[in-house]
C-alpha cells in the first residue's frame, strides 16, 4: 500500500504523508477532516501527536511492483511461486533473446498521485535481464508528469547498481527518488525496459524484513557472462544449449576437476591442465611451471613485505628521536621545566626507553627472515617446488607476527611522543 495521502497542519502546511488507512482511522477519530480527495488536515488540537506519529511514518515511503497497478497491454503480467517464501505471487515478465536494434519492450505502471518534494523508494525482486554478449537493455525508469524525456533512468545489469542481497537467483533491488517540489499531489508514471534478454520482477517487502537473509549470490559468477535466468531449468544454460559449454554449471564444475589447486596462506592458485591430452608428462611439466612462476611471485610478494617491515622500523626509531629531542628541549628551557608534570614526563621517557629497547630484537629477526627468503628464492627450480612452498608459508607466517608487534610498537611510540608534545606546547 502505497503513503499516498498529504498530512497538513492546521496551517496547511504539508508535515507528511500516510496511508489511506491511515487517513480514514485519523478522520473517524475526530483528530483529522478531509481537505481533498487524498490530503487531510490535522486538528488544532491534535496537531503535536498527529506530527509525532506522522513523521515517523513518513520517515521512508516504500513502494514494490502490483501487477493491478500496471498496463497489461503487450506484458505478461501472470502468477507464479515466490522464490524467497514459497507464496503465490504475481510477476511482470518482459523482453526475449532477440537481438536487434529496437528489440526491446517497455512496462508501464498506471499513473500514481505521491506527494511533492518527498523521498520514496521503489523496491522488487529482478531476475535475469542479461545476456552473454552484454549488449542488453535492463533499466527501471521514473518519469513525473509523464515526461519521459527527463525520466530518471536505473541501470539494473552489469552491475550499474548493487543489489542488497541475492537469493535464488534473484536480485533484490531498493531505488531511491524524490519528487519535485508542487503545490499539490504529483503524477508519478514507472517503467520497466528489456532488451536482448528476458527479465522478470515480482514484488518485495521493506528490505528490513530480509534481514535474517544469508546474501547467496552466484559462486560462479566471475566464469558467466551473463546472471540467473528463469527461463532455463537451473538458472543458465544446459551444456547441451547455444553458450551452455562454456558457462553452464556442468561445463564450469568441469573445469574445476581440471585443475590442480594450491594454497599459500588465505591463497588459493589453480593451475589447468587438459582431461584430454594423451601425454600426462606434459601435463605435469606445464603444472610444474606455473608453479614455480608463481612461487617466485610469492617471494617477490614477502619482499616487499620485509622492505615494508624496514621502514616501519626506521619510522619508530626516528619518532623516539624527535621526542628525545623535544624531551631535550623541555629540560633546557627553566620555565618549562618548572611548570611541566614531571610524572607524566617521566611516564613518556620510560615508555620511550622501553620501545627503544626491544627495537634490535626486530631489527634481528628481520635480518634472519631476509636471510631465509634469499636461500628460499635460490633454491627455486632446483629443490623440490612444493617443499619450498611450505617454507616460505612457514616464514610469511612468522613475518605477519612480526608485522603485528612492530605495528603495535609504532603505535605506542607515536602515542608518546604526541604525550610528549602536549607538554612543550
Amino acid at each position: 500500500m502505497t503513503k499516498n495521502i498529504t498530512v497538513t497542519d492546521v496551517n496547511g502546511d504539508i508535515i507528511g504523508t500516510t496511508y489511506p488507512k491511515r487517513a480514514k482511522g485519523l478522520v473517524k477519530n475526530g483528530r483529522a477532516c478531509y481537505v481533498g480527495a487524498s490530503s487531510i488536515q490535522m486538528s488544532a488540537s491534535h496537531a503535536l501527536s498527529g506530527i509525532e506519529n506522522i513523521s515517523e511514518e513518513n520517515s521512508m515511503n516504500y513502494i514494490t511492483f502490483k501487477g493491478e497497478e500496471w498496463l497489461r497491454r503487450d506484458v505478461d503480467i501472470s502468477f507464479m511461486s515466490n522464490p524467497i517464501d514459497g507464496s503465490i505471487t504475481q510477476a511482470l515478465m518482459l523482453g526475449n533473446w532477440d537481438n536487434c536494434d529496437g528489440c526491446f519492450k517497455d512496462a508501464h505502471s498506471k499513473i500514481m498521485m505521491l506527494s511533492p518534494a518527498s523521498e520514496y523508494r521503489f523496491v522488487f525482486w529482478l531476475n535475469g535481464g542479461e545476456n552473454e554478449k552484454g549488449n542488453e537493455i535492463c533499466q527501471f525508469k521514473v518519469a513525473f508528469s509523464s515526461d519521459w524525456e527527463n525520466c530518471n533512468v536505473y541501470k539494473l545489469n552489469r552491475g550499474y547498481i548493487r543489489p542488497l542481497l541475492h537469493q535464488k537467483g534473484w536480485e533484490l533491488y531498493e531505488l531511491p527518488f524524490r519528487t519535485p517540489e508542487a503545490t499539490g499531489d504529483v503524477s508519478v508514471t514507472f517503467a520497466f525496459a528489456a532488451g536482448r534478454a528476458p527479465m522478470a520482477v515480482i514484488p518485495a517487502l521493506e528490505p528490513s524484513n530480509y534481514k535474517d537473509l544469508k546474501d547467496e549470490p552466484d559462486q560462479y559468477a566471475d566464469y558467466r557472462p551473463q546472471r540467473h535466468n528463469i527461463v532455463f531449468k537451473d538458472g543458465w544454460p544446459s551444456i547441451n544449449q547455444y553458450g551452455g559449454d562454456k558457462y553452464s554449471t556442468q561445463a564450469i564444475r568441469n573445469k574445476f576437476d581440471s585443475k590442480k589447486t594450491f594454497s599459500f596462506g588465505n591463497n588459493n592458485f589453480n593451475f589447468s591442465f587438459s582431461k584430454n591430452s594423451h601425454d600426462d608428462e606434459d601435463d605435469e611439466d606445464e603444472v610444474a611451471e606455473a608453479l614455480i612462476e608463481e612461487l617466485e611471485e610469492q617471494c617477490d610478494e614477502v619482499e616487499n613485505r620485509l622492505d615494508n617491515l624496514d621502514d616501519m622500523i626506521s619510522d619508530i626509531e626516528d619518532t623516539i628521536s624527535d621526542a628525545g629531542d623535544e624531551i631535550d628541549d623541555i629540560m633546557d628551557d627553566e620555565d618549562t621545566v618548572a611548570s611541566v608534570n614531571k610524572d607524566e614526563l617521566s611516564n613518556c621517557m620510560g615508555e620511550l626507553t622501553n620501545i627503544q629497547a626491544t627495537i634490535p630484537a626486530c631489527e634481528a629477526e628481520l635480518k634472519s627472515y631476509t636471510r631465509t627468503l634469499k636461500q628460499i628464492s635460490k633454491r627455486i627450480g632446483k629443490d623440490d617446488t612444493l617443499s619450498l612452498w611450505a617454507e616460505l608459508e612457514e616464514l610469511s607466517s612468522k613475518i605477519t607476527s612480526l608485522e603485528e608487534r612492530t605495528k603495535g610498537l609504532q603505535a605506542q611510540a607515536e602515542i608518546a611522543a604526541d604525550q610528549v608534545s602536549s607538554l612543550s606546547a
